[in-house]
């Protein structure tokens, strides 16, 4: 009978071992998984932030307002700007 018994232990650890390593190996694979996106997403992050820092410098715009619309816009005073009232 206490063969048994011990028998009966040493098959419940290794079953039990087995199904722990198991569910442990699925929860690397899913936070490796998880890093690796994190990983692309900052990079993605960093470069449409490097994007938006170069395309909203003062030198950028002026350059781009020169080359895409050329004479299309023309300084103003703004004493010159009224207020126009549509409820007459």
């Amino acid at each position: 009978m206490k063969k048994y018994i011990i028998l009966f232990g040493i098959i419940f650890l290794i079953i039990t071992t087995s199904i722990v390593k198991s569910s442990t190996r699925q929860l690397e694979k899913k936070i490796f998984i998880l890093e690796e996106e994190v990983k692309i997403l900052e990079e993605k992050y960093d470069f449409f932030l490097l994007e938006n820092d170069y395309l909203t410098t003062p030198e950028r715009l002026i350059g781009l307002k020169e080359k895409i619309f050329k004479n299309k816009f023309f300084p103003i005073n703004p004493k010159d700007i009224k207020k126009i009232d549509y409820n007459e």
